[in-house]
């Protein structure tokens, strides 16, 4: 009984080792998709940016031309 109880205690050891490095990996993951996400993000905003200026001076251009 003693050795099946080591051999459990050995393999739970283990499994507990396993599933801190896939944590950390999973977490180092998230990390990673979370920094591309804000990157898009931004340059999503700025593309925004940009393309509300550029129709705005679309319309006071063709507003400057008509009067």
């Amino acid at each position: 009984m003693d050795d099946k109880l080591r051999e459990i205690e050995t393999e739970f050891a283990r499994h507990e080792v396993q599933c801190e490095e896939r944590w950390k990996t999973t977490f180092n993951r998230l990390d990673d998709i979370e920094t591309k996400l804000d990157q898009a993000m931004s340059r999503q905003m700025s593309m925004g940016g940009a393309i509300i200026l550029f129709l705005a001076g679309l319309v006071v251009t063709i507003l400057t031309t008509m009067g």
